[in-house]
């Protein structure tokens, strides 16, 4: 049985990567495991890794093509486009701003004329690694101009699909935020590890992500939350303890440590380069908690 983990939270800055990248290669020193970067805005987890890509996927993306021959100038994919990409040039025709598409097609559900033709570009691709400390990598990478994040992250869950039988645990390091993509990584999961900081900004978002697992996840998934920069001078320790306490959530702390920051700005993995420091010392806790819970 494959024990799939996702790192999450909900605004950026929080220490997600740094969680992921850690817990994956402390896990695989006993069980074979996958790291799977699902941030795929800005996929960073190849920073803390020596790696040689084994295959690629590439990840199409709809684009409308007018045929201007058809074209009744009638406007309705204009009107219906939600990312107002498609412009309407009076007399003449319709033209596409690629930069605004997202590619979801609905100009050419609509047009009553059969005017919008099917094209494809390269929306982003997924790669398949391999690193030097024996933990197999995935990451998605969505393309510049490319907007369908959601739909990208769930391209990568797809191919991670086929690969779960070969390992014991998947860890993935989910993108911010507490959108449609990060509900289909909370649903692909059975942890949940939400990585928050001691501000009311950091605590802010964590409730929100909060109210989704409970919305849709709650009695089915486990949640839990890790305090990174513990101790951070005027943080909001208090404020954040209170609320995991009062609804009854397991949570652990990563103390505020500057090695944190220096190890991360390095592309070093704490645990690894530092195994006797605080901070390796409070992510092993991380697995301590995981196997309380689980």
């Amino acid at each position: 049985m494959t024990e799939i983990i996702s790192v999450a939270g909900g605004k950026g800055g929080t220490g997600k990567t740094l969680v992921a990248v850690n817990l994956a290669y402390m896990l695989n020193q006993d069980r074979r495991t996958l790291l799977v970067d699902v941030d795929v805005d800005n996929p960073c987890t190849r920073s803390f890794f020596e790696v040689r890509q084994l295959w690629e996927k590439k990840v199409l993306e709809f684009r409308p093509k007018i045929n201007q021959d058809l074209c009744k100038l009638c406007g309705i994919c204009v009107r219906n486009c939600p990312e107002h990409a498609l412009v309407m040039i009076p007399g003449k025709q319709v033209m596409l701003v690629e930069e605004l598409c997202a590619g979801c097609g609905v100009c050419r559900l609509v047009c009553p004329f059969n005017a919008i033709e099917e094209s494809w570009i390269e929306g982003g691709v997924v790669k398949g690694y391999e690193t030097e400390d024996g933990i197999d990598l995935v990451v998605g990478e969505l393309q510049p101009t490319c907007r369908r994040s959601p739909v990208m992250i769930l391209k990568t869950l797809n191919v991670v699909k086929d690969l779960i039988e070969k390992y014991e645990y998947i860890v993935m390091d989910a993108p911010p935020g507490a959108d449609a993509g990060i509900y289909s990584i909370m649903d692909y999961s059975e942890t949940i590890l939400a990585v928050t900081e001691p501000t009311p900004l950091g605590l802010m978002d964590l409730k929100k992500i909060y109210r989704l697992y409970q919305k849709f996840f709650h009695g089915r998934k486990r949640f839990m939350v890790i305090i990174n920069k513990y101790g951070l001078p005027g943080g909001s320790d208090q404020e954040t303890r209170r609320f995991l306490e009062e609804n009854g959530i397991a949570w652990t702390t990563i103390p505020y440590d500057d090695l944190i920051v220096r190890s991360y700005i390095a592309g070093e993995l704490i645990v690894k380069a530092h195994p006797d420091s605080k901070a390796a010392s409070s992510l092993r806790g991380v697995i301590k908690l995981l196997g309380k819970e689980i």
